[in-house]
């Protein structure tokens, strides 16, 4: 288990922020409850409450696939930032533990790991969002294979 260097932890602390911020100005979709029930009567109203899953990329998927999308983004942010913490701590003290060392390293393995896995689900969801947007006659002739 090699340790991660600090360039490398900070740019999926970047990355990870980055892309949760991106996240944030995404337009998100709305879900419709018909009824609301309240001391037995039931009346028909509208409302609207949001989901937070961004209609531009992940309309394809289902909502758990956004869910563990977020949760590998937190992942990440979090392991990374601690090691990072943990790792400057160690240099500034001039205290090099070893079990200091294997947290750090276990932090950054999570990190990459995390990091790894959202952006597999971003490429997934984007490619499933594009293959959705081209037109049948197109994505018909991409998938027929050449007969022999």
């Amino acid at each position: 288990m090699a340790e991660l260097s600090r360039t490398h932890l900070l740019t999926i602390l970047v990355l990870s922020f980055t892309i949760a911020s991106i996240l944030i100005t995404l337009p998100a979709e709305y879900e419709e409850d018909e009824e609301n029930r309240r001391g037995g009567t039931t009346t028909t109203t509208r409302t609207r409450k949001p989901t937070l899953v961004p209609t531009v990329i992940f309309n394809t998927l289902p909502h758990s696939t956004f869910q563990a999308f977020v949760i590998a983004l937190v992942f990440a942010f979090a392991s990374s930032l601690s090691a990072l913490l943990i790792h400057d701590a160690e240099n500034h003290t001039g205290k090099r533990g070893r079990i200091s060392r294997l947290v750090t390293r276990l932090f950054g393995c999570v990190s990459l790991a995390s990091i790894t896995f959202a952006l597999a689900v971003l490429s997934w969801a984007l490619l499933l969002t594009a293959a959705a947007c081209w037109p049948p006659s197109i994505s018909r002739s991409l998938l027929d294979l050449p007969k022999r």
